[in-house]
């Protein structure tokens, strides 16, 4: 019996395939191969998968709740607006495949906020703790910052500010409004760009650091401002 390598698949058929995969599957799928990646540039591949949102059981594959607790509406607006705006720009400006830029964009901020989510939740505590038990006894300003961590994740274009606006828009929508990426506790936040990089910063001020409350319920994560608030709740209706 003959074996058949993925990369000998009828294009039609490829497309079919990946219509039964999850965008971050199909986004897997396309980096395990160079000479996959070229069969995979199909516009009815990534166009499925940009028309699939919501898609449960992904990290970060719907915003529904995360939108509701911003603006009281279930719907995915976060994952909407990004993916809207990436293939509408990319279409003007004559890029190749635009659902694919699209999809590529998105799933790569994701790893980044995933890496965040993930360091919260495993690896935080432990960091705050013994970082509190080696400046005990110091004599350091209060207002000092401890680096705890940073992120970076390269989707900037750096002559284009809407485009960057909105990539650090979806950022800041999911930092401040998803489940388990900015944590119940004193640790500050900080998001700026590096060339073609979003930078992503966790710290805390030694005066938090030192505190002996368990339990303040803040952080400096930064949500969108009134307007633009406003703005995400008008389009929604």
């Amino acid at each position: 019996m003959s074996s058949c390598h993925i990369t000998d698949l009828p294009d039609g058929l490829l497309a079919h395939i990946c219509s039964y995969l999850t965008p971050d599957s199909v986004c897997q799928l396309e980096k395990s191969c160079s000479q996959l990646k070229t069969k995979m540039n199909q516009i009815i591949i990534w166009k499925k998968q940009v028309e699939s949102f919501p898609v449960a059981g992904i990290p970060f594959g719907d915003s529904s709740e995360a939108t509701f607790r911003k603006c009281g509406l279930r719907v995915d607006y976060f994952n909407k607006r990004l993916l809207d705006f990436i293939v509408k720009k990319s279409e003007r400006s004559g890029r190749d495949n635009p659902f694919r830029v699209a999809i590529v964009t998105k799933f790569t901020i994701d790893k980044m906020l995933g890496d965040v989510k993930s360091f919260v939740a495993s690896e935080l505590d432990g960091m705050l703790t013994d970082l509190k038990e080696a400046n005990e006894n110091v004599d350091i300003d209060e207002f000092y910052h401890h680096h705890l961590k940073t992120w970076r994740c390269s989707v900037l274009e750096q002559s284009d500010q809407q485009w960057n606006f909105e990539c650090s828009d979806y950022v800041g929508k999911w930092m401040v409004h998803g489940d388990g990426i900015i944590p119940n506790r004193k640790v500050d936040s900080r998001e700026f760009h590096s060339e073609n990089d979003i930078v992503l910063e966790y710290y805390i001020l030694h005066v938090n650091l030192m505190s002996d409350s368990e339990n303040d319920d803040w952080s400096s994560g930064g949500d969108d401002n009134d307007d633009e608030e406003h703005r995400d709740t008008e389009q929604l209706k």
